[in-house]
């Protein structure tokens, strides 16, 4: 009998090499699972389908790349474990794929490494936070739904002060505290989505997504400038959230015309602005959480910016422009 009380469901995909021809009999032996073969012209379906608990995928790259299946199975939305499993690889490959975001990787001599794959299996399926995907997607499905519960009695508060004869000082008070939870509360989803593994990528133009992101500002007197264009290859909404907060922190700190300027380098791409820029104290801080000079944003721009470098590989430094304003350098992996 199995320790969760019924089989896990496990969909091999990529193994039917001679190399990896034991994996299936042997997992299939292996109290407490239930395996099944799935072409990869068929996987998403199935999977999407509920009726696995995890993915063991075969890898011998180029032939069979686990990395760019499981960017299939992320880009899909599926957020299951998914373990790949290798032959005569080195510690590069095994040490790339997991970069890349699998699960966990198993290095397959023989039958012998049954064993070891069984109980990576059974470890990710009993503790699910061992496998970042998993984590940032329970998170998020947590921290989503508290944010839209706890807006609903913020909604009966609003409704009731309509109704109070409150002097006008105090329900603007009132209205702007509410209305700071709700921003908080936003924040919080954002944080949480932004924390997580890195979906698909995909190589885009840096002067694209700016004036994209750019134009979706309410920002009509400030100008954005493309200096130098380059391509990236990233995860275009991280990218997207990271060139979103920093515009809105020039524009926070610049006022309505500031300028601001984007441009590819060597590592990455910059923005940078002519407002009053940073002091050299603050730097270190201003990534903080909660941190900020003004109460507008509540000091979690910055911190969104961190979280979704941190979690696409990149590294932020900050320090002075051109025009003595402030300056991002972000560096791309």
């Amino acid at each position: 009998m199995s320790e969760w009380g019924h089989p896990r469901h496990v969909a091999l995909t990529g193994h039917g090499s001679e190399a990896l021809d034991g994996l299936a009999s042997v997992l299939a032996d292996t109290d407490g699972f239930e395996t099944a073969a799935v072409g990869q012209s068929d996987l998403l379906d199935r999977l999407n389908g509920g009726e696995f608990d995890a993915v063991v995928v075969g890898d011998r790259p180029p032939e069979q790349d686990a990395v760019a299946v499981l960017d299939e199975i992320r880009a899909a939305g599926v957020t299951l474990p998914v373990l790949a499993v290798g032959t005569a690889v080195d510690a590069d490959r095994v040490e790339a794929a997991l970069v890349a975001g699998v699960s966990d990787y198993v290095r397959w001599q023989s039958d012998d490494s049954g064993a070891e794959l069984a109980g990576r299996l059974r470890a990710l399926l009993r503790q699910p936070c061992r496998d970042g995907t998993t984590q940032a997607a329970r998170w998020d499905a947590v921290l989503g739904s508290l944010a839209h519960d706890a807006k609903n009695p913020l909604n009966v508060v609003t409704g009731r002060l309509e109704l109070l004869d409150v002097e006008a000082t105090h329900s603007e008070a009132m209205n702007r505290s509410i209305a700071r939870v709700e921003a908080m509360l936003d924040e919080l989803s954002t944080v949480a989505t932004v924390s997580g593994p890195v979906g698909a990528t995909e190589t885009v133009s840096l002067g694209d997504v700016a004036n994209e992101v750019w134009g979706r500002l309410d920002a009509l007197d400030a100008t954005l400038t493309v200096v130098a264009d380059g391509t990236l290859t990233v995860d275009p909404d991280r990218l997207d959230v990271v060139l979103e907060r920093l515009f809105e922190n020039a524009v926070l700190h610049g006022g309505d015309d500031v300028s601001v300027t984007v441009g590819a380098t060597d590592e990455g791409f910059y923005v940078a602005d002519d407002g009053p820029g940073i002091p050299e104290d603050d730097r270190e801080q201003v990534f903080e959480q909660g941190y900020g000079t003004v109460r507008s944003g509540e000091g979690y721009g910055l911190f969104v910016v961190a979280r979704a470098a941190a979690a696409h590989g990149w590294t932020v430094d900050v320090g002075e422009s051109e025009s003595g304003g402030a300056r991002f350098d972000v560096a791309v992996r």
